[in-house]
């Protein structure tokens, strides 16, 4: 696990990465030129709960060099037990982000994922605002990580040679997917980004900052998306109240 500025911190048995962008940013630097595959998480609530029944993510999560915080009660937690440099730090945030950075340090991006067409609009879109080296792979339909269809993608990353490669596929397959094929994988830095590439595309809005601000931005997406949404946030949600109160008294013995 690559620390932050400060060092990590330990929340539901997972170190999480303790800094801001800028931190991110000097961490991935510092992987880079690759010489094995790294992979960045964004560890979430639902995530974080799915970790106890999912061995598959809990391998992905194990491998992980960098883990940040996507969900905002994670950070809210973290802040309790101490660790005031723990920062809400987002795929969506990170891709455009690490396009202007690539501008800079030559590094070539891959973006995979997203519905038909949505990587190389994304890739395109990315390209318009930065002169940087940002491309497209084509993901087929799998019917599991195992899937040998993935090969496809195996193969072109491993002729881009690509730096960092956004895998948006939605959590958990993205993670899963990427620890499955770890090994034929090309060497590069592999970040589990979600809706990243709708965002940049334009397919999906993201809530305004104020709600991000706010920690709403659960809100926001649960009104656009309730069908797919509603069982992670409102049924699964709530348990992870039970997780912090645990971590909590866990902090509390310690001291």
């Amino acid at each position: 696990m690559v620390p932050g500025p400060e060092g990590t911190v330990t929340l539901a048995g997972q170190e999480l990465f303790l800094g801001g962008a800028d931190d991110l940013v000097a961490a991935i630097d510092g992987l880079l030129p690759a010489r094995e595959v790294h992979t960045i998480i964004t560890p979430n609530v639902d995530q974080t709960l799915n970790l106890r029944t999912d061995p598959a993510l809990a391998t992905a999560y194990d491998e992980a060099s960098i883990r940040i915080t996507d969900g905002f009660p994670l950070v809210v937690l973290g802040h309790r037990l101490g660790a005031h440099r723990l920062e809400r730090l987002t795929g969506a945030d990170l891709l455009p982000l690490a396009a202007q950075i690539a501008a800079e340090r030559g590094w070539r991006i891959a973006l995979t994922g997203g519905g038909p067409g949505v990587a190389a609009h994304a890739a395109a879109v990315l390209r318009d605002r930065v002169d940087a080296d940002i491309v497209a792979v084509d993901f087929p339909r799998i019917t599991s990580v195992d899937d040998p269809e993935s090969l496809s993608v195996v193969e072109v990353l491993t002729e881009l040679e690509p730096d960092l490669v956004f895998v948006c596929l939605g959590s958990p397959k993205q993670d899963v997917w990427v620890s499955r094929w770890r090994a034929k994988l090309p060497p590069a830095v592999y970040i589990g980004a979600g809706a990243a590439v709708d965002f940049v595309a334009g397919t999906k809005k993201r809530a305004p900052v104020i709600l991000q601000r706010l920690g709403l931005e659960w809100f926001y997406r649960l009104a656009q998306e309730p069908r797919r949404l509603a069982r992670r946030y409102l049924v699964r949600g709530p348990a992870f109240a039970l997780i912090g109160v645990r971590s909590l008294l866990a902090a509390r013995r310690a001291r």
